[in-house]
């Protein structure tokens, strides 16, 4: 008979990760396809019903990814919110500011995300290079998502334009900033810091300083549009589950995260910008006061006097797992016929390229998780950066 720790072994298997990724990146170019022809032919005359068709598209793109944290790994998301807040998620545009801590904090959101049903309509704000990235660049590309330079005067153009392409979408969109621009580790710490003295800012304990003029942009070009703002601060419960990686969960390991989300009025944020970057230090000590109680004790609310709210039961959908199954029957059958033709062939060239292909894409999917490490990030902090709001 088959026990618990056989799966768990199955799920360590190089030759399986090496079928999710396969899957995800041909699937992920027949949607990328799929998308460019809708996105010429359909998108200029319908724009409402490509971006419902395209809500798909990118649900079945994005819930592969699903697929690995909820029912390869077995992780879960616990989240702490009030009744408010939980019962408008899914029927209202929101801002998400998020903080940047962990090499997965944004799949938790994802999964919040789909479960809320807005996972197809989640928007971010990504690095200019990412929308060359093949598959989920690509499918980025043709979804509306604000791709930005790093150079503030092309991104504040960029951003008064795009933000409006979400106005008129037929279902909420969730679009997330993270406004620390970057992951935390404790040199881009020491470095935040050290800018916050000069500065006069208040220092943090758990967070970078928060760069205001995206935040500012943000709510001046939402205003009237979109009514919320989801503050979320993202914490990791290392007793019921592995250290959060990317890697721990392709080996089929636990992740649980505990979540707390404060529902706030855009309309609360002043206008001008003064004041506006004033809200955003203040919003960010009072993640800070979260985020560290909860690692100092395992509760948001312990060592302050932020409002303690219960668990918000969030079950699990069906649907990432049974797309991830339908994708990779399809890649599989198509991999089998094709290395069958090969062998059958008796092309030694033909084997051989066969086999390259195979290794190339065992060192892609390693390659792709080694990006989601913290020592990856940004160079943020690092000797000779630039600091900037």
């Amino acid at each position: 008979m088959w026990e618990l720790e056989d799966f768990t072994e199955i799920r360590r298997w190089y030759a399986l990760h090496l079928l999710l990724c396969v899957t995800f990146f041909i699937s992920g170019v027949i949607i990328n396809a799929v998308q460019c022809l809708l996105y010429v032919t359909l998108r200029p005359f319908n724009k409402p019903l490509y971006c419902n068709i395209n809500y798909y598209l990118m649900y079945s793109l994005m819930s592969q990814v699903l697929f690995l944290a909820e029912w390869w790994s077995g992780s879960d998301v616990r989240v702490f919110t009030s009744d408010e807040s939980f019962q408008k998620w899914g029927n209202e545009h929101a801002l998400i500011i998020m903080n940047h801590t962990y090499e997965v904090d944004w799949l938790m959101g994802w999964i919040i995300a789909d479960r809320s049903h807005t996972l197809g309509s989640a928007k971010v704000f990504v690095k200019k290079m990412m929308q060359y990235v093949p598959t989920i660049g690509w499918a980025w590309r043709f979804s509306d998502t604000i791709f930005l330079n790093r150079n503030w005067q092309e991104d504040k153009t960029i951003m008064q334009s795009q933000i409006k392409e979400f106005f008129d979408y037929p279902y909420p969109v969730w679009m997330l900033l993270f406004a620390e621009g970057t992951r935390f580790t404790p040199a881009k710490h020491e470095a935040s810091m050290e800018f916050a003295r000069k500065r006069g800012l208040p220092e943090l304990k758990r967070h970078l300083i928060p760069r205001t003029r995206g935040f500012i942009q943000c709510v001046q070009s939402l205003q009237g549009n979109f009514p919320v703002i989801y503050d979320v601060t993202v914490g990791f419960n290392t007793k019921e589950g592995e250290e959060p990686s990317l890697h721990n969960m392709l080996r089929g390991r636990k992740v649980m995260s505990e979540v707390y989300v404060r529902r706030i009025p855009l309309d609360e944020v002043p206008d001008d910008e003064e004041s506006a970057s004033k809200y955003l230090h203040d919003l960010y000590r009072t993640k800070d006061q979260l985020l560290d109680s909860y690692i100092n004790t395992g509760s948001f609310t312990k060592e302050n006097d932020l409002p303690e709210y219960s668990s918000r039961p969030m079950p699990r959908r069906l649907y990432s797992l049974l797309n991830m199954i339908g994708w990779a029957s399809f890649v599989l059958s198509q991999i089998l016929n094709f290395y069958y033709n090969l062998i059958t062939s008796g092309s030694l060239l033909s084997i051989s390229f066969a086999v390259g292909i195979a290794i190339f894409a065992y060192l892609m999917l390693y390659k792709m998780i080694g990006l989601t490490k913290i020592d990856k990030g940004s160079k943020y902090g690092s000797t000779g950066s630039k600091k900037r709001d």
